[in-house]
């Protein structure tokens, strides 16, 4: 079965993708051996 979104859910859907896209950027040049989960998480916290 096909659920059609509507256009103000496909535009929450889209703000919601960018936030993700924005932490990802942020993110990748921080990981590194060593970084803790929880820093990790600290940081997305920050940007959310």
């Amino acid at each position: 079965m096909v659920i059609l979104k509507s256009k103000h859910e496909i535009e929450a859907i889209r703000k919601a993708c960018q936030v993700v896209a924005e932490c990802h950027r942020t993110i990748a040049p921080l990981i590194k051996p060593g970084i803790t989960t929880n820093e990790i998480e600290r940081i997305f916290e920050d940007i959310i």
